[in-house]
């Protein structure tokens, strides 16, 4: 006579496993910056955030800050020290900035002034039949992010 098992067994704890990991993959994948529907919106957002980054230490520090975009060598750099964010090479980059930020034809800049205002600018994002902007206000600083057509 056979007892009642409580539990799963060893195989079918690993098969959940592996299904979990096949899961997590294909979501990491498709959210991926600069891949996938999802991952050129996933650009903009962390363009967007290091631009807020940079607004708020330039508030915070009381000392102008600088964002800026080498559409050639396809990266968005922040005065911090940090990492670069590198854009993928089949997202289309075009940056619309003051002229006095601008430092060669393909590389321009956005400041960041301790008063929370910029020299404003727009970075867009786009690929296939999609496009992001990446909005900075020059007079109050605020960035958005907007999907275009």
């Amino acid at each position: 006579m056979r007892q009642n098992q409580n539990g799963f067994t060893l195989i079918e704890l690993l098969a959940v496993m592996v299904i979990l990991v096949l899961a997590a993959s294909a979501i990491t994948l498709a959210t991926r910056p600069g891949e996938g529907a999802t991952g050129l919106k996933a650009m903009a957002q962390q363009a967007a955030a290091l631009f807020r980054t940079a607004r708020a230490r330039a508030i915070n520090k009381r000392a102008e800050r600088v964002v800026v975009i080498d559409t050639s060598r396809r990266q968005i750099r922040y005065d911090n020290g940090s990492k670069p964010l590198e854009i993928s090479s089949s997202i289309n980059v075009l940056i619309t900035a003051a002229d006095n930020e601008r430092r060669a034809s393909d590389i321009a800049g956005i400041r960041f002034f301790p008063n929370g205002s910029s020299t404003g600018g727009t970075l867009r994002l786009e690929r296939d039949q999609q496009a992001y902007e990446v909005r900075v206000n020059w007079l109050t600083g605020h960035v958005s992010v907007k999907p275009q057509s």
